[in-house]
């Protein structure tokens, strides 16, 4: 299983939005009210290695459901999703699940420092049992860059200097006429 899994992650995180909020406490009551849906935004994803290093950026345009879904980050390894074999542990700050991909379940355990609105930190552990327990740290560094670039929508990731765009929203890509720029740069 490779080192890095940003790749995974962000379209991992696009298609966890999509999947049901979940209801009051222990399931009683009324689910929560809907907050005012916010227009869509540009994030910056950096993947760091243990010393800090950025080892790869993606650019996202995450609506609402998008975004919520960063501080949930299930894997797909090798493009396989992971299943949920049961439903997953959030309290506060700290997410916790489990999955099966293939053959393989993972043992997912994350923690999110930071303002969740605008720049934060996931510290992420997965566990695999495919060569015995090995254990796959990563960290991913979220801050929210301003408006999505024209023509983007919800979904659409692509790395910085690449010439295509990704939603897996969608299940669609797209070819770019120039190369992806991080604003501001």
């Amino acid at each position: 299983m490779h080192r890095s899994v940003l790749p995974i992650l962000a379209g991992a995180a696009v298609l966890l939005s999509a999947c049901g909020e979940p209801t009051s406490p222990a399931g009683r009551g009324k689910p929560p009210v809907p907050s005012k849906p916010e227009p869509p935004a540009l994030w910056s994803v950096e993947s760091q290695d243990e010393q800090g290093k950025v080892t790869k950026t993606v650019l996202v345009c995450a609506d609402t459901s998008v975004h919520r879904s960063f501080s949930r980050p299930i894997p797909s390894p090798n493009g396989q999703p992971c299943k949920l074999i049961a439903p997953p542990i959030e309290q506060g700050d700290r997410f916790a699940a489990r999955c099966k991909a293939g053959r393989a379940h993972l043992d997912i355990q994350s923690v999110r420092t930071g303002n969740p609105d605008q720049d934060f930190v996931i510290t992420l552990m997965v566990r695999t049992d495919v060569k015995a327990g090995e254990e796959l740290p990563q960290t991913l560094h979220y801050r929210r860059l301003g408006d999505c670039p024209s023509g983007w929508t919800a979904g659409d990731s692509g790395a910085p200097g690449d010439r295509k765009l990704v939603n897996s929203v969608a299940g669609t890509s797209r070819d770019l006429a120039s190369p992806i720029k991080v604003p501001g740069s």
